[in-house]
């Protein structure tokens, strides 16, 4: 389920905002040339939009419009609480399901509750999308199946003067499609349905009560939808508005393109008769406007009649055409611009952020909490021009708990990281990729999640100060009295230190924590910790890391939660505990 958000919705969310903006830019060229633009081409300008709409991707261009318009928090914050199904390669946390119980660095648990509650939120997100794709979808299925089956049981009009009509319009335009004529009353209006067998549908009553010179102009127009392939693009069109059913220009849109559709295919009727007969098409528009009904919208179906206000501008457009092939230089300029920049992405920019990535990188912990460079058992990711790693260590044994990699990619300001191989514990995330923005203060590295919900700091670092050497323990034997700061507690906290042992009681005498530990010769130095046992098993096995000074017989101490695996950056960091010691 996570998987399907993040590699359709997203780029579906991508494709329908850029969509929004070409539309938006389409309706302003075609009020700014609208007198200098063929009905054609008005039409043809919507093209782009089915075109963009049905593109999964699109190629970066220095040109693209989407160098400038970026809306890619706009995508993040409503696909934030899209996931994947497996971790990032540089993932602050691993998931539950590929980190073993017995790790010491397992803080996987940490983020187990705030995992669910995206999941759960990604899993509404695709539901509700779903719906409102196929409940949509049903109308206008039920509707053509409804017509389709009400005339399939009628006869075709045989009426030999009216079928003379039909045939010469056909052989005028150069129409070759057989087409069947039906008079019905499920239809109001003359419309043409299907295009595999196409029929074009009247109106009962209709061929009596209209002389052959008016049914030439009808037949005309609906032959142009033929001629046009006005009805598969319009089942095309349907099915991306069904797709793209929460974006308001997408319906904006797909209204205009009936519009022009219907405007162009008045312009081709026209360009088929002489100038004086364009008064007498006009009024026979207007003749069906007023005697017969608007016909009811299906993407199969293709009418000579629509609603007032979009009568008003066929018969304005009537009234005023003139066959010229004047404007062609124009609209194919326009076209091919605007679908220069609209339908192209943003370039990558990989000179100066991609020469920063290289390097050696330790996880320091998330933006607003922001730990020391771990002493030993960090997680350390290793960039190189075209490939990154990830790599644990146990911080009492240094051994790989798990390591994986592959190859990066940077557009703008999203990196992404596909995982081309990894070990036993992370096999499942092989072939995955994961998105993240991307920030680089000096150095320092912020990763933020798109459709994942990690937020990682990283710290830039050279290799051979990822493994300080471990120091004495002697200064810390012995044992230890005093109390915790700024908990309000007024009980005596106590640590005893004999060899690489250490045992920690706090105030609350259900709080003890039996463990074997290190120090490192890091500053300011940190104590690194293995759970043995402890009044909570979940914090069995995992790593405590701490920061220590000891100065004028005072021991303090400042850690994080076990299985957080980043020591604290100072003595006051957020979200830690300090405890000030006497020995005995």
């Amino acid at each position: 389920m996570h998987k399907l958000i993040g590699l359709h919705l997203s780029p579906l969310l991508k494709a329908s905002w850029q969509s929004a903006v070409l539309i938006l830019l389409i309706l302003a060229v075609q009020w700014i040339f609208a007198l200098r633009l063929n009905p054609r081409w008005r039409y043809g300008l919507w093209m782009l939009v089915v075109i963009r709409l049905a593109l999964p991707w699109t190629v970066p261009s220095p040109v693209s419009l989407f160098n400038v318009l970026s809306f890619r928090e706009f995508v993040t914050s409503l696909a934030g609480g899209q996931s994947n199904s497996g971790a990032s390669g540089g993932a602050w946390s691993q998931p539950a399901n590929v980190v073993s119980t017995d790790q010491p660095n397992d803080v996987a648990a940490i983020h187990h509750g705030r995992w669910s509650r995206l999941g759960g939120g990604a899993s509404w997100l695709l539901w509700v999308w779903l719906t409102g794709v196929l409940g949509l979808a049903l109308v206008p299925l039920i509707t053509h199946w409804r017509l389709s089956k009400k005339i399939g049981r009628q006869r075709p009009l045989i009426d030999a003067a009216v079928m003379n009509v039909l045939e010469d319009c056909k052989q005028q335009m150069g129409v070759r499609v057989p087409v069947m004529l039906i008079e019905t009353i499920a239809v109001d209006s003359p419309t043409l349905f299907g295009f595999v067998r196409p029929r074009l549908l009247l109106p009962a009553g209709l061929a009596r009560s209209f002389s052959l010179e008016e049914l030439r102009y009808v037949f005309l127009h609906e032959l142009a939808h033929i001629k046009r392939h006005d009805i598969p693009v319009g089942w095309l069109m349907t099915v991306l508005q069904l797709l793209h059913w929460f974006n308001p220009f997408v319906w904006l849109a797909s209204y205009r393109m009936r519009v022009d559709r219907e405007l162009a295919c008045d312009a081709l009727a026209l360009s088929y008769g002489r100038e004086e007969e364009h008064q007498r098409y006009g009024r026979t528009i207007i003749k069906l406007l007023e005697g017969f009904g608007r016909p009811a919208w299906m993407p199969g179906m293709a009418g000579a009649v629509g609603n007032k206000k979009c009568m008003k501008e066929r018969i304005r457009m009537i009234a005023k055409f003139k066959k010229t092939k004047r404007g062609f230089g124009l609209a194919a300029a326009l076209f091919a611009g605007i679908g220069l920049i609209t339908l192209t992405d943003a370039q990558a920019d990989t000179s100066q952020p991609g020469k920063d990535l290289i390097g050696t990188w330790v996880l320091v912990g998330e933006p607003g909490n922001i730990g020391a460079v771990p002493a030993a058992g960090g997680r350390v990711k290793l960039i190189t021009d075209r490939s990154w790693s990830v790599t644990q260590t146990d911080p009492e044994s240094e051994n790989t708990i798990y390591h994986h990699g592959g190859t990066w990619a940077l557009q703008g300001n999203e990196y992404s990281e596909t995982v081309d191989y990894a070990d036993a514990v992370t096999k499942n995330l092989i072939k995955k990729t994961f998105k993240f923005t991307i920030k680089i203060e000096n150095d320092q590295l912020t990763l933020t999640g798109i459709g994942n919900p990690w937020k990682e700091v990283w710290k830039r670092v050279k290799t051979d100060s990822l493994k300080p050497l471990k120091t004495e323990t002697t200064s810390l034997q012995g044992t230890w009295h005093g109390k915790e700061l700024g908990s309000g507690s007024t009980g005596t906290v106590s640590l005893v230190v004999r060899g690489s042992n250490l045992e920690f009681r706090g105030a609350n005498t259900n709080e003890w924590y039996h463990a074997t530990f290190s120090i490192f010769d890091s500053a300011p130095k940190q104590l690194v910790a293995k759970i043995t046992d402890c009044a909570s098993s979940d914090y069995v096995g995992t790593t405590a890391c701490a920061i220590f000074r000891l100065q004028d017989g005072t021991l303090t101490l400042t850690g994080n939660e076990p299985g957080y695996p980043i020591a604290p950056g100072s003595f006051e960091a957020p979200g830690t505990r300090t405890m000030v010691f006497k020995r005995d």
